[in-house]
């Protein structure tokens, strides 16, 4: 982050400017990738494999955030950017928490990337963050995760006629 500032409606975050795009952009693009086409983005081809080096940047990522006790819990492409040179970098923080064992009630995240745990509102922990990581490594593998039939307000009365 460059700086921030604030006004008295809003909150403003300047960050560096990342020219790659974020990763929904490159999944609309193409819907799969496999190992061997590390050329799909011009800006990783010096990288043996796309998708060797998105899962280790998006882990060394999780594990920096979780050995400081945050929790991102919206992990999904939208929120991950690639830099000039292809580097991820982790953005949305807005949701964010440090972690406490008691966080049951928790529920924040999107959808198709949450964990059953936190969608069911059981206490919950780091690892909700790589169940999102594995949901995305699965739709960059075999394309977008189908979800049929799927609405959000019948789970949201589902969660709440069975967890209050």
């Amino acid at each position: 982050m460059v700086c921030a500032f604030q006004d008295q409606d809003n909150l403003y975050l300047v960050i560096d400017l990342m020219t790659g795009g974020d990763l929904r952009y490159h999944l609309s693009r193409r819907t799969t990738f496999t190992e061997n086409e590390s050329s799909i983005l011009i800006f990783i081809q010096m990288f043996n494999g796309f998708l060797e080096f998105f899962i280790c940047s998006l882990l060394i990522i999780l594990e920096y955030l979780h050995s400081n006790g945050i929790m991102h819990r919206d992990i999904k492409p939208e929120n991950l950017l690639l830099d000039s040179k292809g580097y991820l970098r982790v953005t949305d923080l807005g949701i964010s928490t440090v972690w406490t064992p008691d966080n049951g009630n928790d529920t924040s995240g999107t959808p198709g990337y949450m964990a059953p745990e936190v969608m069911c509102r059981q206490n919950h922990g780091v690892a909700a963050d790589y169940y999102s990581a594995g949901v995305l490594c699965y739709e960059f593998m075999f394309g977008r995760v189908k979800k049929k039939n799927f609405h959000l307000e019948k789970l949201n009365f589902f969660l709440e006629t069975l967890f209050g």
